[in-house]
């Protein structure tokens, strides 16, 4: 049995094969190779494969919303925290292979709509937050509905992850995510924040 350090280690290394190379390409053998552990050792810290994969996107998740959170604190204003996060999850995607989703939603359908669902709702609600902090500030437009932009931002968002309208094979999802934010800016920004994010934006680029 590992410990919580080396524990940590297995979710993290396995995760960093299941994105790289797609979850069924990789065995529970590579990852006990990887880790320099014995696979009987692996079994009796995970179950299965299938519980390996829920873990990973469980630690993913967590690590998704800390980001967010420390974004929120240390940005000087919301259009700083959106453009923060954009690049963070931007930089992401493009860790990600497309045989990796598709193979965690043809394989794992129960997992995917879980965790997608769970990572949905606080997404939605850092969303609708950026929103009425940029109101506040007097970056975004006061003509529009929080609840309503979150909701349609995170769909859209999840329309692109789902693959469905944007195949693989033609434009890699991180750019997609890209043109993604820069529409979403274009449509909530008054001139004020127009001025402000051209600044951010001359700083540091999108990735």
């Amino acid at each position: 049995m590992i410990d919580t350090k080396e524990r940590q280690k297995l979710i993290e290394k396995a995760g960093e094969l299941f994105m790289r190379i797609g979850i069924r390409s990789v065995s529970m053998d590579d990852i006990a190779r990887e880790l320099g552990i014995s696979k009987k050792t692996l079994y009796q810290t995970v179950e299965n494969k299938e519980e390996l994969v829920q873990l990973v996107l469980e630690e993913d998740t967590r690590q998704d919303l800390c980001i967010m959170v420390d974004n929120r604190h240390e940005a000087a204003d919301a259009i700083d925290e959106f453009l923060r996060n954009s690049r963070y999850f931007i930089r992401e995607m493009r860790k990600v292979s497309p045989t990796a989703m598709r193979d965690l939603r043809k394989y794992y359908p129960d997992i995917w709509h879980t965790q997608v669902k769970a990572h949905q709702h606080e997404f939605h609600k850092g969303v609708r937050a950026n929103l009425e902090r940029g109101m506040e500030e007097g970056l975004y437009r006061d003509d529009i509905d929080a609840e309503v932009i979150a909701n349609l931002y995170v769909g859209m968002t999840m329309m692109v992850i789902d693959r469905g309208v944007f195949p693989a094979q033609d434009r890699p999802l991180s750019e997609i995510l890209r043109q993604h934010s820069t529409y979403h800016f274009n449509g909530i920004v008054n001139q004020f924040g127009r001025d402000r994010l051209d600044y951010y934006l001359k700083q540091e680029d999108l990735p």
